[in-house]
């Protein structure tokens, strides 16, 4: 089982970076230490960017380009990878539950001086995938179809959805009654835009029920699920970008910003001290001392002696 501590393309499953070839051991070494902090960053961060149902809801039933790209979460996702260090991610072309991704002046080919003629970027394939599948929770596969290691002006990512996955993300209860024959409490214009949605993705046709809305219906009615309901992880940077717009001064803003971040510090209740040995605390009192492991262990022996 692969450490779950991991990211995917650090992982024997993931197959592994490609090998490295030709250039110079000062080349390789910058390159691989760059690969350990993107690995680091991945593993500090991913696990926070889980995001609610609700808002990947809005990213789903978005139908354009423009509509996406306006989305709270797509936003987020963008910053998300730029700041790991997987370079400036922009969506380039969209069909339902299918995106492309491209990243012009991908960082992750600076890993690999040496390669050429192939494609490189493991790392944001499996990236994509990993937020895709468990920040998201949508199950997906991830293609890098361009790069520029192989010669392609951008390295490019396909996205494509699990349908069953999406469904079960994107319809809340409003949708499973148009689904089922019932009209939901919202007004006319929500409704259009709810049927629209679902004709978009094949659930409905001409108004009436499909045989995809059919099969599906007939599989969610013995799927229990329960939303959770959860900030998504762009509310604080929000609310400070609010308060620091409807402020004059910096003081006024600095201070809301204090409470808004401010979390209430509890006394941590210290856990009472293991017992030790008398030549077990000798020994860590040494190592108060010592600056060194090696010489450390020499003072052991000299004493043992």
């Amino acid at each position: 089982m692969a450490d779950p501590g991991l990211p995917p393309f650090m992982t024997d499953s993931a197959g592994g970076p490609p090998p490295a070839q030709e250039g110079s051991f000062g080349q390789s070494m910058g390159a691989f230490g760059a690969l350990l902090k993107l690995q680091q960053n991945i593993s500090d961060k991913f696990p926070k960017a889980k995001v609610p149902w609700n808002e990947t809801r809005k990213f789903l039933k978005a139908s354009t380009i423009e509509l996406i790209r306006s989305t709270s979460l797509y936003k987020f996702h963008m910053k998300f990878f730029k700041d790991i260090g997987l370079g400036n991610m922009q969506l380039i072309s969209y069909a339902p539950m299918h995106y492309i991704f491209a990243v012009p002046n991908n960082p992750v080919c600076n890993f690999y001086p040496a390669l050429q003629n192939q494609k490189v970027c493991v790392a944001t394939t499996d990236a994509l995938h990993r937020f895709f599948r468990e920040d998201l929770e949508l199950e997906c596969s991830v293609e890098e179809t361009e790069c520029i290691k192989n010669g392609d002006p951008v390295c490019k990512f396909k996205v494509d959805l699990q349908p069953i996955s999406a469904y079960q993300v994107m319809l809340d209860e409003h949708d499973k009654m148009i689904l089922s024959g019932v009209r939901p409490p919202v007004d006319d214009n929500e409704l259009r835009d709810r049927v629209k949605t679902l004709t978009i993705y094949k659930l409905l046709e001409s108004g009436r029920l499909s045989e995809i809305g059919n099969a599906y219906m007939q599989f969610a009615s013995n799927m229990p699920v329960q939303e959770k309901i959860f900030d998504p992880p762009w509310k604080l940077q929000e609310e400070l970008s609010s308060i620091a717009e409807s402020h004059n001064t910096f003081g006024g803003a600095f201070g809301e910003m204090a409470k808004k971040i401010q979390v209430p510090q509890q006394k941590e209740q210290k856990e009472p001290s293991p017992e030790v040995s008398e030549e077990t605390a000798k020994i860590q009192e040494e190592a108060k001392k010592t600056d060194s492991f090696a010489e450390l262990l020499s003072k052991m022996k000299k004493e043992q002696s």
